[in-house]
């Protein structure tokens, strides 16, 4: 009786380790295929404003406190290697502002680290990568459309054919 609630403890840490390991935006999961990634996608910010099998497009969706403009999720070989969310602002000033309130934010789930552009504009990296080198994210302010925006970008990841 020991030894099988040892072992029912062990593979429960196992199964919370494999879950804590896992990175995604909330329940969609990075390298996921397609139609898993899409079900999780909808499910999490509702019908896009477009989508088809390389890309699907939201426009107004919350994320993290945030309100972003657009948010994109792009697949290669039917897997989801990659998302970027933008928040435009009239002035750069407003963007570099805003960028500390989500880099702290995401500092609440993640390790992020601070750097800075060649301009002085700070820019942060953050969370591991699904492919266990490197960075989930980076968090900077960047040109868009003639605004000025916040850019959240996971990825693009590169992996293998169905490596998870």
């Amino acid at each position: 009786m020991n030894f099988s609630f040892r072992t029912f403890l062990i593979v429960l840490s196992l199964a919370f380790a494999s879950v804590s390991n896992a990175q995604g935006i909330g329940n969609v999961q990075f390298g996921s295929t397609y139609e898993e990634a899409t079900a999780r996608i909808v499910e999490t910010f509702g019908h896009p404003a477009h989508a088809t099998y390389d890309e699907i497009v939201y426009n107004n969706k919350s994320f993290e406190g945030f309100r972003w403009n657009k948010v994109t999720f792009r697949f290669r070989n039917g897997q989801l290697c990659e998302a970027r969310f933008y928040k435009d602002h009239k002035s750069k000033w407003m963007a570099k502002t805003e960028l500390d309130s989500i880099a702290k934010n995401l500092s609440k789930k993640h390790a992020i680290s601070l750097d800075y552009e060649e301009d002085g504009t700070r820019f942060y990296a953050g969370g591991q990568s699904p492919l266990g080198i490197g960075r989930l994210f980076t968090v900077f302010v960047a040109p868009r459309n003639g605004h000025w925006s916040d850019q959240l970008r996971f990825g693009p990841f590169k992996f293998k054919t169905n490596q998870l």
